[in-house]
């Protein structure tokens, strides 16, 4: 989700740098533990003397009680996996007799970057780096390169741990909440009696949309024919940007350019100002002059785009991206994984 750590995040040193547990991504699957029902009725709050419980959120307001179990089943896989990573490490270190510390990078020496690699991440990060020179950021570079060499040494180390020492969670999962979420015409990718429908509301400036589109067209790949993905504006308030972005998207369904024009708006994302939104537009095949009569009837491209807000906020959204799978609740730029594996359960069903 969108939040006051956007810019730093953006840095891609900075992101390497943050990710050094590398271990979570490469654990099996996590489900809720079976006694979360026991918190369901031993936590609970008194209003006028009256008790409430989560099972009144339940009942209530779904969509904060799917948070709960999202956000509560996110604190079961980061605490097992902790205790899982402990424990691998203490059976591979006994094994070789050496330090659970040691295990990941032992005897690894990371071999210094190239010129050509250099150069290459300074001219992919020029801006991110502050305009600063290649001799004033090297250092940097150079760290950022064999921090990278570091990473994928130690996840191929670990796919060798998890092989010789299976993980297995063995938790069972409550049953799915489910909200109804109407899809009201707009964009939509996938046959209309497609098993899986994913609703989307999204942010054309949102950096962190804009990397879920990765995951979204992996999902859009493999699920070809079984998955209708439907888009709902939601740009964001302080996007000073996002909502032009939105109402020129709008504008090219009528051609048959949506997802033309879609495509090239989040390649962008960084910049949406409303020169550069018109000239993608066109270039994404937008005819000028239709475009430009579409462009003048604000009022109606702004109240249909408001409309999509309204309803994602009666759902429950609240920021960027949001998606409800067949009504289940996925919030923020999540790995494949986490999609895959609900998509998986409800095709199943």
């Amino acid at each position: 989700m969108e939040n006051i750590f956007k810019k730093w995040m953006e840095n891609p040193i900075s992101k390497i740098l943050l990710a050094t547990n590398i271990v979570f991504a490469l654990l099996f699957i996590v489900s809720v533990p079976s006694f979360v029902r026991e918190y369901i009725t031993q936590d609970a709050v008194s209003i006028g003397g009256k008790k409430y419980d989560l099972s009144d959120v339940k009942e209530t307001s779904p969509i904060a009680y799917s948070k709960f179990q999202s956000e509560y089943k996110s604190l079961i896989k980061n605490t097992l996996g902790e205790f899982a990573q402990d424990k691998l490490f203490e059976l591979v270190a006994k094994d070789k007799n050496i330090k659970p510390s040691e295990v990941l990078n032992q005897g690894f020496t990371p071999r210094e970057p190239s010129e050509e690699e250099i150069l290459n991440v300074y001219m992919s990060n020029k801006e991110q780096l502050g305009g600063k020179s290649l001799n004033e950021t090297k250092d940097k570079i150079v760290g950022f390169l064999k921090n990278q060499q570091e990473q994928e040494h130690s996840r191929a180390v670990y796919r060798d741990i998890v092989t010789k020492y299976p993980v297995e969670f063995l938790i069972k999962e409550p049953a799915a909440v489910r909200v109804t979420v109407e899809e009201k015409n707009n964009p939509s990718i996938g046959p209309k009696d497609a098993k899986i429908t994913i609703i989307e509301f999204s942010d054309f400036e949102c950096p962190f949309c804009k990397r879920s589109q990765d995951v979204n067209q992996k999902l859009r790949e493999k699920y070809k024919g079984q998955i209708r993905w439907v888009f709902r504006d939601f740009p964001l308030p302080f996007h000073q940007d996002a909502m032009y972005a939105h109402m020129a998207a709008n504008c090219s369904i009528s051609e048959g350019k949506y997802w033309d024009v879609f495509n090239t708006l989040f390649e962008n994302s960084g910049n949406l100002s409303k020169g550069n939104v018109d000239s993608l537009v066109l270039k994404a095949g937008m005819p000028k002059d239709k475009y430009q009569t579409c462009m003048k009837d604000a009022p109606r491209l702004k109240s249909e785009i408001d409309a999509d807000i309204q309803d994602g906020q009666k759902v429950g959204v609240s920021g960027t991206p949001a998606f409800f799978i067949n009504g289940i609740f996925v919030s923020g730029a999540l790995p494949f994984e986490n999609f895959d594996e609900i998509i998986q359960k409800e095709l199943k069903q």
